[in-house]
C-alpha cells in the first residue's frame, strides 16, 4: 500500500461520484413497480441514506490516518480472520464488475456492436482497467475527474434539446402515486445498490488527508450524485412514461435516440453511450484495485503485478462465461438487496469495536 498518496477535495469528490454511479444505472427498474412515478424521489433520498456510513467511515480513519479499513481490523481480528473478511471483500468486488461488464456489454450489442464478439469488448475493457489500476491511483483519480466531467457534459447536451417538446409533466405528476411501503422499499433497495460507494471507501479513507476532517468531501460528492442521478431519472420517466420506461433497458440510450432537432440533428444516443462508457471504465478499474489491495494484503504483496493479473483474469473469466444480461441484472439485484450494504455495516461494527478496544487498553496501560 502507498502510504504517500494524499488526494484532493476534487479528486475525492469525483471518485465517490462515480463509485456510486455502478450498477445502480442499470438495475434502479427494480424499483420501478413499487414507486411509479416516485422512482426518481426514492433514487435521491436512496443515496443520501449511503452518507451516516461513508461518514462512518471517515471517521474511523480519524486515529488512523494512512491506513485502510482492512488495515485497521487487522490489528484487532488477527491476520487469519482479516483474510477471510478480505477474501469476501475480493468476490463483491468481482460480483459487481461482473456484473457492470456484461450489463454495459450488452448495451453495445444492442446499440452499436451487434457482431462484435462479447469477450473482445469485456477484454477491452478489463485491459483498460489493467493499465488504469498498475499506474498511479493519483492519476487514475485525475482521469475520474475528466471522464466525470465529459461524462456530465454528454449527459446534459444531449437531453437538453429534449426540453420542452419531448417533456411531459402529465408522466411525472402526481408524483407520489404509490404506496408508503412501496416508496419505503424502493429507497431501501437503492441505498443498497448506491452503497458499492463504500466498497470503495474502505480502501480509500487511506489516501484522504485528516479523513475525519474533511468527511466533507465525501458527503458532496454523494449530495452531487444524488441530484445527478434522481435528475437523469426524472427525464427519462418524463420523456417515455412511467410504464414504459419500467419495461426497457437502457432508458437514457432508448430516451436519447428519439430526439430530433429538425433534420439536422439526430443520433444523441452517441453521447449517452459516452457517458456509460466513462461509467464501465471507471467502475471495472475501481472494483479491480480494491479487489488487488485486499488481495496484496492477504498475500503479503507478493508479486503484486501478478497478482494484479489474476485478479483481472477472476474478473474476466466469470463475465465471459455469463453473457447474459439478465443474469448480470439479477446478480446487480442480488447484491443490492442483500450483501453489499449487510456486508460494510458489518465490516464497520467490528472496526469500530477494534478502535475502541484498542483505546481501552491504550487508556489502561497509561493508568
Amino acid at each position: 500500500m502507498l502510504k504517500n498518496i494524499k488526494l484532493t477535495r476534487e479528486q475525492v469528490f469525483f471518485l465517490v461520484f462515480i463509485g456510486t454511479l455502478g450498477n445502480i444505472v442499470y438495475c434502479h427498474t427494480w424499483i420501478d413497480d413499487e414507486t411509479d412515478r416516485a422512482a426518481w424521489v426514492a433514487a435521491f433520498v436512496g443515496i443520501l441514506l449511503v452518507i451516516p456510513f461513508a461518514v462512518w467511515i471517515m471517521y474511523l480513519g480519524k486515529s488512523h490516518q494512512g491506513e485502510t479499513i482492512f488495515d485497521i481490523l487487522e490489528s484487532g481480528l488477527g491476520r487469519f480472520p482479516c483474510a477471510v473478511v478480505s477474501a469476501i471483500y475480493i468476490l463483491i468486488n468481482i460480483a459487481v464488475a461482473v456484473a457492470m461488464l456484461n450489463m454495459f456489454t450488452q448495451l453495445l450489442k444492442a446499440f452499436f456492436y451487434p457482431y462484435t464478439p462479447v469477450w473482445v469488448i469485456m477484454l477491452f475493457l478489463v485491459l483498460m482497467a489493467v493499465l488504469f489500476a498498475n499506474g498511479s491511483f493519483k492519476v487514475f483519480a485525475r482521469t475520474v475527474e475528466l471522464l466525470s466531467i465529459l461524462g456530465l457534459l454528454n449527459f446534459i447536451v444531449s437531453f437538453s434539446f429534449a426540453f420542452p417538446r419531448y417533456i411531459h409533466p402529465k408522466y411525472v405528476i402526481p408524483i407520489f402515486d404509490t404506496s408508503l411501503l412501496g416508496f419505503i422499499k424502493g429507497t431501501v433497495f437503492m441505498t443498497g445498490a448506491a452503497s458499492e460507494c463504500l466498497l470503495l471507501l474502505l480502501v480509500m479513507v487511506s489516501f484522504i488527508p485528516d479523513p475525519a476532517k474533511h468527511y466533507l468531501w465525501v458527503v458532496k460528492g454523494l449530495v452531487f450524485c444524488a441530484a445527478v442521478f434522481s435528475s437523469a431519472i426524472l427525464v427519462i420517466i418524463a420523456m417515455l412514461s412511467p410504464e414504459v420506461a419500467k419495461r426497457i433497458a437502457f432508458g437514457a440510450v432508448n430516451a436519447a435516440k428519439l430526439i430530433e432537432v429538425g433534420d439536422f440533428l439526430h443520433g444523441l444516443e452517441l453521447f449517452v453511450y459516452g457517458t456509460y462508457q466513462f461509467i464501465a471504465i471507471g467502475k471495472t478499474t475501481i472494483c479491480l484495485y480494491c479487489a488487488w489491495t485486499a488481495a496484496k494484503k492477504m498475500f503479503n504483496n507478493w508479486h503484486p503485478r501478478v497478482q494484479l493479473l489474476l485478479t483481472a483474469l477472476l474478473i474476466f473469466l466469470p463475465a465471459v462465461w455469463l453473457n447474459s444480461y439478465i443474469k448480470a441484472y439479477q446478480l446487480a439485484v442480488l447484491l443490492s438487496s442483500y450483501i453489499i450494504l449487510p456486508f460494510c455495516v458489518v465490516i464497520l461494527l467490528l472496526t469500530s469495536i477494534t478502535v475502541l478496544l484498542k483505546k481501552k487498553n491504550a487508556g489502561s496501560s497509561s493508568k
